[in-house]
């Protein structure tokens, strides 16, 4: 590894962490619309799983829009809207991941200049990894704890 990708990869890890409170703040959100649902544990740690093995945005929503559609599992992901907001929280323009990989670039532009694609993908696709797991930790919580209101997290 040159320098100048450790220096690259050192300043998007240092924008990445400091986009982590959004990204927490947006998964616990987002998990408070299961209040009432009955999902299963392991239905969003399936979806993560599925994320670590892709490596790939596309295939985990489609993996999303498969629960939507099963019988015994879609009610859960359709409850208040869920799976469709995880969905657009990891591919659309204004979901999460996408606004904070715009925060991301640019602190990490400022820092090294002109950042490849591929390593734009990469923060992507990180920074869904990162959401999918706070977001099974807070359903997990809310789940097991039945205190939902305490996934509000102070701006």
């Amino acid at each position: 590894m040159d320098q100048s990708t450790t220096h690259l990869d050192l300043a998007l890890q240092a924008a990445v962490r400091r986009c982590m409170d959004d990204v927490v703040r947006q998964a616990n959100a987002d998990a408070m619309l299961l209040d009432g649902a009955k999902m299963e544990k392991n239905q969003i740690r399936n979806v993560l799983n599925v994320a670590d093995e892709s490596h790939s945005l596309a295939v985990v929503a489609a993996f999303i829009r498969y629960q939507l559609g099963r019988s015994n599992t879609g009610r859960a992901w359709q409850h208040n809207g869920f799976g469709l907001r995880v969905i657009e929280q990891i591919e659309a323009s204004q979901g999460i991941v996408a606004r904070q990989a715009e925060r991301v670039l640019k602190q990490a532009q400022e820092r090294v200049g002109d950042i490849s694609a591929a390593k734009m993908d990469d923060v992507r696709y990180d920074l869904a990894r990162c959401y999918l797991g706070y977001l099974h930790w807070a359903f997990y919580y809310g789940n097991e704890t039945g205190n939902w209101d305490n996934l509000r997290v102070p701006e």
